[in-house]
């Protein structure tokens, strides 16, 4: 069984037809079908059923292609692998949230990725990153959560949590504010599946404390916009935004923070092109603003 015929399968259910199929491969229409018949011969069985207008697979044709999508994938992986020894030539593709992609990820990449790996990104939200790794088939995630059991891991750095204050609040121009302070406060926070809420809430449950007025929303940024509006202090690990003045949120003199994590499947194969990408991303992380450790 030939790559070859396993991709005029393929072209043909895709196009919806084997003529389109054919033409979308520049291959002629009388040597994709006699390929295809010889296919079905080795395999013993139907998988179109003839005398149709578009391609209609039999139920041997719905099972094979389940098998032969995965042929084709292992079969490009296979061709990847073999050009690892020319690191930009391999494609990554990474799942993060929009503030990583658009505060970390991409600055780095204009910064450092001309002889890195060329590294593309999907967007999710921080509690389905590794969901999406996988339904996407992508390389790797970075969020601020841990990945799966069994699951390779690389924590990369962490983000301050902060009071995003604006110009006419009491606490703006002050560089931090104790989280017993902050707890009396109108506060905007983000829904439970963003990590800056978690480890509020676990700092809460750490002191025993609990929030005395808050809006929750899904959105971050728009978190950060309706504290520039007047509606609260915004507890976020965002980069300030609308003119809002970041307060560092103290615990026990340690300002409250958020690991940032990479998580992939340990069987990938380019296991050792991803974690060099990581380790020098890692190491350009404390330029960020926001994001370097505060030392007392």
């Amino acid at each position: 069984m030939e790559i070859r015929v396993i991709r005029y399968f393929l072209a043909a259910i895709d196009a919806g037809s084997i003529t389109e199929g054919a033409r979308r491969l520049h291959v002629s229409q009388p040597s994709v079908s006699r390929q295809l018949r010889a296919l079905e011969k080795e395999l013993g069985a139907a998988l179109f059923e003839r005398g149709q207008g578009a391609v209609h697979l039999t139920h041997a044709g719905r099972r094979f292609e389940k098998v032969a999508r995965d042929l084709e994938l292992r079969e490009r992986l296979a061709h990847r692998a073999i050009s690892l020894d020319d690191v930009r030539a391999v494609r990554l593709t990474v799942v993060g949230s929009f503030t990583t992609i658009t505060r970390v990820m991409a600055p780095f990449i204009a910064e450092c990725g001309a002889e890195l790996p060329l590294v593309d990104a999907l967007e999710e939200t921080p509690s389905r990153i590794f969901e999406r790794v996988v339904s996407a088939e992508a390389d790797l995630g970075i969020t601020t959560l841990l990945p799966p059991p069994g699951w390779r891991s690389k924590a990369l750095h962490s983000a301050g949590l902060t009071l995003q204050v604006p110009a006419e609040h009491p606490l703006y121009g002050e560089k931090f504010v104790d989280i017993h302070d902050v707890v009396d406060l109108p506060l905007i926070l983000i829904d439970r599946t963003n990590a800056a809420r978690t480890v509020f809430d676990d700092a809460l449950i750490e002191t025993g404390l609990a929030v005395r007025k808050a809006i929750e929303l899904n959105s971050a940024y728009m978190a950060q916009a309706h504290a520039a509006a007047g509606r609260g202090a915004a507890v976020a690990t965002n980069a300030p935004a609308f003119g809002l003045h970041p307060v560092r949120i103290m615990l026990d003199r340690k300002q409250v923070r958020v690991q940032l994590v990479a998580g992939w499947d340990p069987a990938h194969y380019a296991t050792s092109v991803i974690e060099s990408w990581l380790d020098d991303f890692a190491a350009w992380l404390p330029r960020v603003p926001g994001l370097t450790p505060i030392e007392f």
